[in-house]
């Protein structure tokens, strides 16, 4: 009955948190915003936490179900010994006509299967931001400025963004250089280096490259396109404990007032943005209060959950393998 308590409990949580998962991350907002890193991190572990224990489902059913033999005699025994050394719970199993080998297989495949496909999606998005990269670099030149080594580039447009260091770091224009003030420029030039600093764009490729194959499920979708914001929330937090919270929201009012007038910029991938007024209610009347918080504990007791449910099926097969299923 373990094993099948089990199992009913990896199913429940796994369509629970898929389903209801969105609904649960927008309550929690006004705690998680009040931590971004730390939300961030929990985003992340949220995804693979899903997907590595939707993947022990095969191995969990393979200790309770039997069905036809399927492979050659000496193998069969084999398997068979395996599966009795990490199977922990004393448990008949049921014979529901699909063979052990079928669901091992499965979520095998599974996982090789998924592994491609966030390989594909992680190779298309540097791709992506080389390209973006190769399209700024033409129109910059680089320049140390309060401190900081950065690509100027030739536009009349105030803007800042960031790629990852490999492909050129911090780029700002010679427009946000002459409509921010000092001490803006060192706020939006701080939010920039956060970025760097925090590895920001190494965490959004991988929740992402994970995320879009699987954006299917709700919980996916939602996590990518609430990732962004935290991360960008980081960067502020950062850049107002260097420069303080006014000069931080006065450039993000004036880099999104000019961004306004200018009309709509087609998105560069892979860059991180400095850009416009959305977050200056969070710096200036930050949340408080218990406002999000029940929330924030059930999104953490629910990625705790999948951890342990996780652990208790691979640790036993683990354990067989190391010990040579004796």
């Amino acid at each position: 009955m373990i094993a099948e308590s089990l199992t009913v409990m990896l199913v429940l949580a796994l369509t629970v948190s898929a389903l209801a998962g969105p609904w649960v991350l927008r309550r929690a907002a006004p705690a998680l915003v009040r931590a971004p890193r730390t939300s961030a991190a929990l985003l992340t572990g949220s995804v693979v936490s899903w997907v590595i224990t939707a993947l022990a489902l095969g191995p969990l059913l393979a200790w309770i179900t039997s069905g036809p033999v399927l492979l050659p005699g000496s193998a069969a025994d084999v398997c068979q010994r395996c599966l009795a050394a990490a199977n922990p719970f004393p448990t008949a199993t049921i014979d529901t006509g699909i063979p052990a080998a079928v669901l091992l297989a499965l979520s095998a495949l599974g996982a090789a299967g998924l592994a491609i496909m966030v390989g594909a999606e992680a190779h298309r998005q540097r791709r992506a931001t080389t390209r973006t990269a190769h399209r700024l670099r033409v129109w910059a030149e680089p320049r140390q400025v309060l401190g900081h080594s950065v690509l100027v580039i030739d536009d009349s447009r105030p803007f800042a963004l960031t790629l990852p260091r490999r492909h050129g770091g911090i780029f700002i224009s010679k427009g946000a250089l002459r409509a921010l003030t000092r001490d803006e420029l060192a706020a939006v030039l701080a939010h920039e280096h956060a970025h760097l600093y925090q590895r920001h764009h190494l965490i959004t490729t991988t929740v992402a490259s994970i995320c879009r194959p699987l954006r299917w499920l709700p919980i996916m979708a939602a996590v990518e396109d609430a990732l962004g914001h935290y991360l960008e929330i980081a960067a502020d937090d950062a850049a107002r404990r260097r420069v303080g919270t006014p000069a931080l929201a006065s450039a993000l009012l004036t880099l999104g007032e000019h961004a306004h007038h200018a009309g709509h910029e087609a998105p560069l991938d892979g860059a991180l943005h400095a850009l416009g007024p959305d977050r200056i209610r969070h710096l200036v009347q930050p949340h408080t209060g218990p406002a999000g918080l029940l929330a924030a504990l059930t999104t953490t007791s629910y990625l705790a959950t999948l951890v342990l449910l996780a652990t208790i099926v691979y640790l036993p097969y683990l354990g067989a393998a190391l010990s040579g299923c004796a």
